[in-house]
């Protein structure tokens, strides 16, 4: 569900960029969903990095992925636009829908006595990447 929500609302945010910049050409299409497909990927990259074995490998895949298609917004009758629209709104969406929580960090009353800290899930900036993805994602 929330992969959709991320799908639907990029698609919109692509769509109100598109129309931001872009006055008298109409675009259709579901690239911007897509790109923010990418965006939120990032974004979930970012927030749970530690549960990645290969980090370098996954960012630079992705990085790839993410060039090469902005790359082919260069052509003729391709809205890049709406490409980077829908990457920022599914960026943003993805610090707010697609936090998760590590492996036994819901049962940590569960622990041993001899654990004294456990230590906190989230930075610090990782909270505020999340209020402001959640601001932005508000305010529009």
């Amino acid at each position: 569900v929330r992969v959709g929500v991320i799908y639907l609302v990029s698609g919109v945010g692509g769509s109100v960029m598109s129309s931001l910049f872009i006055r008298d050409n109409i675009s259709v299409g579901a690239s911007g969903a897509l790109f923010g497909l990418l965006g939120a990927m990032l974004s979930e990259l970012f927030t749970n990095w530690t549960i990645y074995t290969n980090k370098a490998a996954a960012l630079v895949t992705l990085l790839f992925v993410i060039a090469v298609n902005l790359a082919i917004g260069i052509l003729p009758h391709v809205d890049n636009f709406a490409h980077i629209g829908g990457f920022l709104t599914g960026f943003l969406l993805g610090f707010v829908l697609l936090m998760r929580p590590h492996y036994g960090w819901a049962q940590r009353y569960v622990l041993p006595s001899s654990v004294k800290d456990v230590g906190r899930k989230f930075l610090a900036y990782q909270w505020a990447l999340l209020a402001v993805a959640s601001v932005l994602v508000v305010v529009g």
